[in-house]
């Protein structure tokens, strides 16, 4: 029985640095990153104008990442729509982390590439830290439009990133 993944695992073959199929994947990887990190903008200003940003509590350490003490919202807008942006977040932060290790890994990535997806990267801790720093200071308006403002940045990072990186052939 354990057999079988074990074979997979001896026919696996990591991608060759600089080959198309690594290309593609570094591609695809930053596309989602893109894709999630315009959806955790869009839906988190949805969420400050609508006054839901502490839908799911503001006691940082006690509501996060539960909402309101469980592990998923309540069926009403307000939380659902906190948690939303609380996934989105989750999701954009996974690409982000794996593009920025498909890009350390490949040694024939561009320069300057890497270096706009590293700080994507180290932007987009800042910006998560800043966003428990929101809830936990009761969406100071400061605060607020800080968390904005860097998640823009983090986006833009991206998007620059992407400009500049070949099309996988």
């Amino acid at each position: 029985m354990l057999a079988l993944p074990l074979r997979a695992v001896e026919h696996f073959k990591p991608l060759k640095s600089g080959s198309a199929a690594q290309m593609q994947l570094k591609y695809i990887l930053l596309l989602l990153s893109i894709a999630s990190l315009f959806t955790v903008i869009v839906v988190g200003a949805y969420v400050t104008v609508a006054g839901f940003g502490d839908a799911c509590g503001s006691s940082v350490p006690q509501d996060w990442p539960t909402c309101l003490g469980g592990l998923f919202p309540p069926l009403q807008l307000a939380p659902v729509m906190e948690y939303t942006h609380r996934l989105f977040a989750a999701l954009s932060t996974l690409f982000l982390l794996l593009t920025t290790v498909a890009f350390w890994r490949d040694k024939s990535s561009e320069p300057t590439v890497k270096r706009l997806v590293y700080v994507g990267m180290v932007f987009l801790i800042a910006q998560v830290l800043l966003g428990g720093v929101v809830i936990a200071q009761e969406e100071e308006s400061v605060l607020v439009a800080a968390h904005q403002g860097l998640a823009v940045l983090t986006f833009g990072t991206a998007v620059a990133a992407f400009a500049r990186s070949k099309r996988p052939p």
